[in-house]
């Protein structure tokens, strides 16, 4: 093969390009902080970086989800402690009814004084969160309960309020009105409140409530049942939020290792190429340094 003056022109502006480009690529890494900036670069990579940044997105809606679950469950469990509390001062208000000193005027006295805490009770139940009606089931918008001639109904929904928690976890975190009250597909009282009516009906006309406790007793258990499980749940719940974040700190180490650079190591890299580029840049000017000007000297 014949070397002309051409071919290693050619051959030294080639290279000369080939350094200049992985100079710039070096550059690039360093100003965006990123080892690849599009497909080209590193399918390999590309493709993992962009399967982790879902992943990791996915994982921050879910941490969403479970810290508003989380939250719901508590505001449950208070609401579900005061109502609790009413119970207890009603049923100590029945015993006291039931005392065959007391006149007609103090039974009816009692009756007012649980009628006041019934409507408490039913305030309770319409108790919202983030402008949300905790016991309405999967119809959150709209005060689950109302009193309609001295009667409370709910008029929520049976259905629970699912949330994904995780990929495939579905969490109901919802307690229903229904699961302490009435049917929604009936419109008279039910649960405890049906009860307290009996109470109060009874105090009112002068008659002893006490045979009226074991029912009480019920509503007051079952309570204790909805707390337990509101707080098995809840439980649940603080072990995903630990796991979840646990999850996206791995996620997230792993793509720092996958998409940004190791600053000191690129800029090692860098500078040898700075070098070989300086390098090229003065072999260039030594090529054919004689011309036909110095042989017509």
């Amino acid at each position: 093969m014949r070397i002309t003056n051409k071919v290693l022109t050619k051959n030294f502006l080639s290279n000369l390009r080939v350094n200049l480009e992985e100079m710039q690529k070096y550059q690039d890494q360093l100003s965006s902080g990123h080892e690849v900036r599009k497909p080209s670069d590193d399918p390999f990579k590309v493709a993992r970086t962009m399967e982790l940044k879902a992943s990791i997105a996915a994982n921050e809606r879910y941490h969403t989800n479970i810290q508003e679950g989380m939250d719901w469950l508590n505001t449950l469990d208070e609401a579900l402690g005061q109502i609790g509390e009413a119970l207890q001062t009603i049923r100590e208000k029945t015993i006291q009814g039931g005392n065959g000193a007391y006149t007609k005027e103090e039974r009816l006295a009692i009756a007012k004084h649980i009628s006041q805490l019934k409507e408490h009770i039913m305030q309770v139940g319409n108790t919202a969160y983030d402008g949300r009606y905790l016991f309405g089931g999967d119809k959150t918008t709209n005060p689950p309960f109302k009193m309609e001639n001295g009667k409370v109904i709910y008029q929520g929904s049976k259905n629970g309020l699912f949330k994904e928690m995780a990929n495939g976890v579905i969490i109901d975190i919802s307690v229903k009105g229904s699961d302490f009250a009435n049917d929604p597909s009936s419109t008279d009282e039910g649960g405890i409140f049906a009860t307290l009516s009996k109470i109060i009906n009874k105090l009112e006309n002068d008659q002893n409530p006490s045979d009226l406790l074991g029912e009480l007793d019920e509503h007051f258990n079952n309570l204790l049942r909805l707390r337990a499980d509101a707080g098995a749940r809840q439980k649940r719940l603080e072990d995903m939020l630990s796991k979840n974040e646990t999850e996206t700190f791995n996620m997230t180490e792993l793509l720092s290792k996958t998409y940004d650079v190791d600053i000191a190591k690129k800029v090692m890299e860098y500078k040898v190429m700075e070098s070989v580029y300086t390098a090229s840049l003065q072999t260039g000017a030594k090529i054919l340094q004689p011309s036909l000007l110095d042989f017509l000297r």
